[in-house]
């Protein structure tokens, strides 16, 4: 019998390398980096680099001051990276896997400013971004392209200047552009407070809002989008009837994706239960609407109803993928856990 030949990646055509790439975790494309130079180059290609992501599957992320953690659901993997030093503060919002952050720089006398940085992980390189102005405790920042031309990516600052917490008052909104790296000032209306629970979806922004009800001047919570092609806000939907705006440790709201084309939103109510809402599908003519998804009660899982949520992942077979914080003093202190509705 004739020995088996073996098949290396060499002796593939190129094409259905890439082919499988592309369908490659992004855990195992760290490991290929220094394969050769022309894989190195390879992952350094936009257009590579948006297929890849087209094929990824969905997971959540989390970052402290040492490392950024990503955790795959399905298949479950966990990839733990550090951090960039000068990374060393929080996460304001991701897309297509590029992370934007906000940090402190100390300068020689000692004065402190803010900056921004994006990270990509997959390559372990920073941009830093001067901001135009001082940065300000009110600022609010968004993550999304043009979808005209997709690596195009913009960065949207809102300065709240004055405001109330029923009404804006006064606010400045400035677009970054990676193409020209410079800001300028954008006329974009937006009559809401301080929005909250940023989430990009296919180059767009998504946050919660309120904003006051002339007829019965009550405070009306709602989906505002903001369109990083047109660069204009609008209201996509209300939330659900019976939905709180409010956060606290045992109190939580969580805007985010499900799916690649619908948005779901997690309240985590006291020591009880935690509810589970999803839209319809999101486009640009359509009406948006929610649906109760599912919920799971807590009543009878200790561990969480005493632990901070950090972050969450809703699957589409009516589970939710929690990580939390059981205790601060703990060096091992996060948790996973998956609950399944009833």
């Amino acid at each position: 019998m004739a020995p088996s030949k073996k098949i290396s990646a060499s002796s593939l055509p190129f094409e259905l390398v890439e082919e499988i790439l592309q369908r490659t975790p992004i855990e195992a494309l760290f490991r290929f980096k220094s394969v050769s130079k022309q894989w190195y180059a390879l992952f350094n290609d936009k257009i590579f680099f948006y297929k890849h992501l087209d094929h990824s599957k969905e997971g959540f992320m989390l970052s402290d001051h040492k490392s950024f953690k990503l955790f795959n659901v399905e298949p479950k993997a966990l990839l733990s990276l550090p951090k960039p030093d000068v990374l060393h503060n929080c996460i304001l919002i991701h897309c297509d896997g590029l992370l934007l952050f906000s940090f402190v720089k100390i300068r020689k006398d000692g004065h402190e400013t803010r900056k921004l940085a994006v990270w990509n992980p997959v390559l372990r390189r920073v941009k830093c971004i001067e901001l135009s102005r001082s940065y300000q405790i009110l600022d609010f920042f968004g993550f999304g392209y043009d979808n005209v031309s997709r690596d195009n990516y913009k960065i949207l600052r809102i300065n709240y200047t004055d405001f109330t917490y029923k009404k804006a008052k006064s606010l400045e909104i400035e677009i970054y552009e990676f193409k020209s790296k410079l800001w300028r000032s954008v006329n974009a209306t937006l009559e809401c407070c301080p929005p909250s629970g940023a989430v990009s979806l296919n180059g767009d922004m998504y946050f919660i809002s309120q904003k006051t009800i002339t007829v019965d001047n009550k405070n009306k919570k709602f989906i505002q989008s903001f369109d990083f092609s047109t660069e204009t806000f609008k209201t996509i939907c209300c939330v659900p009837d019976g939905v709180e705006w409010f956060s606290s440790d045992h109190n939580t709201l969580v805007l985010s994706g499900f799916g690649r084309d619908r948005l779901s939103l997690l309240q985590r109510h006291e020591h009880v239960k935690i509810d589970v809402w999803v839209t319809s599908k999101v486009t640009d003519d359509g009406i948006v609407s929610w649906s109760k998804y599912f919920n799971v009660s807590l009543r009878h899982d200790p561990s969480i109803v005493s632990s901070s949520f950090l972050t969450a992942f809703i699957l589409k077979n009516n589970k939710i993928m929690l990580l939390y914080e059981r205790n601060r003093c703990q060096e091992d202190r996060y948790l996973r856990r998956c609950l399944r509705n009833g």
